[in-house]
């Protein structure tokens, strides 16, 4: 049977009209699936990183990133700010569907997270140079990106990117000072 080019074009728009509604329900059903709340999940990965700061706040710092008095206050704006923002969607925007206790991102975080603790140990012993510095500031914000995808707040992401640019940025400049 041979359609004719307005039956054609009549069936190619309600074909496109469903495939929109479609796409548009999911959509509306992916947005449902985030609520505000709280994770202890989301908490518990924001406080492993932040385990070294203590120490790093008890003990005397004898590098060359302790002496540079930070002048850069819209780089510190944004990385503040943005590390704020994906703090609180972290903890406190969390997705329904529960995340797989076994999977690669909770290896990918584990690596990440030792070797995290790893460069803050050489810098403790006095063998911080620029290249640990910098891993101390790019290896966090993997570890966070690797749990916003296995808690798959994928919210999350884009501030983090956004910390993690501007904090590598910031940490390059203090090392040039």
């Amino acid at each position: 049977m041979l359609l004719s080019h307005q039956d054609e074009y009549q069936r190619s728009g309600f074909i496109i009209k469903y495939k929109l509604k479609i796409f548009l329900l999911c959509e509306r059903e992916d947005q449902m699936k985030y609520h505000f709340g709280f994770s202890w999940k989301g908490l518990i990965i924001f406080l492993l990183p932040m385990i070294p700061n203590i120490f790093y706040f008890l003990i005397p710092a004898s590098d060359i990133s302790g002496n540079n008095a930070n002048s850069h206050l819209i780089l510190d704006v944004l990385e503040h700010g943005s590390q704020a923002i994906f703090f609180f969607f972290l903890i406190f925007v969390v997705r329904k569907q529960a995340s797989e206790m076994r999977c690669p991102y909770i290896i990918g975080m584990a690596i990440m997270l030792i070797f995290y603790y790893g460069l803050w140990i050489l810098y403790f012993t006095g063998n911080a140079n620029s290249i640990i510095f910098l891993g101390m500031a790019v290896l966090p914000v993997v570890y966070f990106i690797l749990a916003e995808i296995w808690l798959q707040n994928y919210l999350a992401i884009i501030p983090t990117v956004l910390f993690g640019i501007v904090h590598v940025i910031n940490t390059y400049l203090s090392l040039a000072n």
